[in-house]
Formats: C-alpha cells, sequence, structure tokens
C-alpha cells in the first residue's frame, strides 16, 4: 500500500491542515487525519457574501492605517488579558460588531490604551 505525502508529514509530527497542493486536510472528531480533493465553488458568490469580505478588507486597511506602536498596543493587551486570540482578532471583532464595551473591558484588565474607530466599515 502505498503512503500519501500528507500521511508521512503527519508520522513526521506535523500538524498538516489546511490546502496543500490538490488537497484539503483537517483533523476530525476521533483525531484522525481526513484528506479529500480541493474543489472550486460550483456558483458565484452571493450580494451578502461579497458584501462581507469588502467589509473585512476595509476593516484590514483601518487595521494597517494604525501605527507600529498602536497595533502593537493591541497584541499587548490581549496577552495582558491572558486571550488566546490576536490583537488583530480583537480588533476585527470589536469594530464588526461595534462592541466598544468588549475593548474597554480588555483596557481595564490589561491596562492599555486601545485606539478604537469606532465606527463600523
Amino acid at each position: 500500500m502505498k503512503t500519501s505525502a500528507p500521511m508521512i508529514y503527519r508520522f513526521l509530527g506535523f500538524n498538516t491542515q489546511g490546502d496543500i497542493g490538490p488537497y484539503t486536510l483537517y483533523t476530525g472528531k476521533r483525531r484522525q487525519l481526513v484528506i479529500y480533493l480541493s474543489t472550486r465553488p460550483k456558483k458565484p458568490p452571493s450580494s451578502r457574501q461579497d458584501h462581507q469580505r469588502n467589509r473585512l478588507r476595509v476593516l484590514a486597511r483601518l487595521w494597517q492605517t494604525l501605527s507600529a506602536a498602536e497595533r502593537e498596543a493591541w497584541e499587548l493587551a490581549v496577552r495582558a488579558a491572558h486571550l488566546r486570540i490576536t490583537g488583530f482578532n480583537l480588533y476585527t471583532y470589536s469594530v464588526l460588531r461595534a462592541d466598544r464595551a468588549a475593548v474597554h473591558t480588555i483596557e481595564q484588565q490589561s491596562g492599555i490604551s486601545l485606539t478604537y474607530p469606532g465606527n463600523e466599515p
């Protein structure tokens, strides 16, 4: 029986996930590696999907407009609050959900003041 390349990587200790070449890999419920051939979408994205993707593009641009020190403050605040997300993840959540209260809570827990745009893209 021929062993596939992704299985060899798993055997060597690599946790392969995502799209690798023509395959999509992920770990199943029973911690086994699941592999299948990647496919293309059968229909174009809906207008709601396009709208959401555009919101995320604008949000990424907003993040890039922050200075390096401001972005680092978001990262430090997340680490100080012992969250399992990145500063960008918190920024994305707080802007998309317009959840200034969450940012305020993290600021209080970490003692770090964060730059927040205050409006939804």
